[in-house]
């Protein structure tokens, strides 16, 4: 095998020790941001109930009794 074949074999390793390497950090961000999405959601759903909750907690105290 002559020295630029070496060379260009030796590169392309190289290259792909990086994009393995890319790979895998990319992989663990989606990863942590897809816990983190679901974290949001539980979250967000959690907010509207007490929402909810408040809304028509204040429309029960606010109305006025029908005698009035």
């Amino acid at each position: 095998m002559t020295q630029v074949n070496s060379d260009r074999i030796k590169e392309l390793e190289t290259r792909s020790i990086f994009q393995e390497d890319a790979i895998e950090r990319l992989s663990d961000e989606v990863r942590l941001q897809q816990i983190e999405i679901i974290k949001l959601k539980d979250d967000l759903e959690q907010l509207m109930d007490i929402l909810k909750e408040s809304s028509s907690n204040n429309t029960k105290t606010s109305e006025k009794p029908p005698h009035y």
